[in-house]
């Protein structure tokens, strides 16, 4: 609301279930782990809110594990608007919240009950061809392709569907996503969104 052999295209059935997921994430899923990939973040997080387009993403490094606990409170409370009152965390090998799928990402959702903010990284690595094949299918029934929105990685594709707003791209060989539901989704606070994430996940 990842890259699985169960799931292609990668985020059209997450799509088609977010109003479900939202409420099915609120029972955490077994904390994320990082086993698969030796790398862990270590710069920090971002302290104030950088627009995605302002992020140079060129020659950045991403962990594809464990990240979660270092996206920042406050990127958290922005993206929603509030504070989060439930959270929940999924990884690789256990069933999407909400779905019938396996997961092959490790992900984070956020929600103060009215909005949610979610974010994940595909376990594996991923290719630049592969990552062209997700964004050719990742723009699902009743969303839009906002092509005006700045690039998150190469290649990238955004997309708004009903209230909800997500970024998707391919920054080194991590494909990673980032989403915000609400009421009224703004592009440029999703974008900041983003960031945060991108800064939680960083390794250099």
């Amino acid at each position: 609301m990842v890259l699985a052999s169960s799931r292609t295209p990668p985020r059209r059935r997450r799509l088609a279930t977010a109003g479900l997921a939202i409420g099915v994430l609120l029972v955490a899923v077994t904390g994320c782990s990082g086993d698969d990939d030796p790398a862990t973040p270590t710069a920090p997080a971002a302290a104030e809110p950088t627009p995605l387009a302002d992020y140079d993403t060129s020659g950045l490094a991403l962990v594809r594990g464990d990240f979660c606990e270092r996206v920042p409170a406050d990127a958290v409370a922005a993206a929603l608007d509030g504070e989060a009152t439930d959270a929940a965390s999924w990884r690789p090998g256990v069933r999407l919240p909400g779905t019938r799928d396996i997961s092959n990402e490790f992900g984070c959702s956020w929600t103060d009950g009215s909005a949610t903010a979610r974010a994940w990284v595909f376990a594996p690595p991923i290719t630049a061809s592969r990552a062209s094949d997700f964004v050719s299918e990742t723009v699902g029934k009743g969303c839009r392709r906002l092509r005006s929105a700045p690039d998150l990685g190469s290649p990238s594709v955004a997309q708004q569907c009903d209230d909800s707003t997500g970024f998707h791209g391919l920054v080194g060989d991590a494909w990673v996503g980032c989403e915000v539901s609400a009421a009224a989704t703004d592009e440029d606070l999703v974008g900041e969104w983003c960031v945060a994430v991108l800064e939680a996940l960083r390794t250099s």
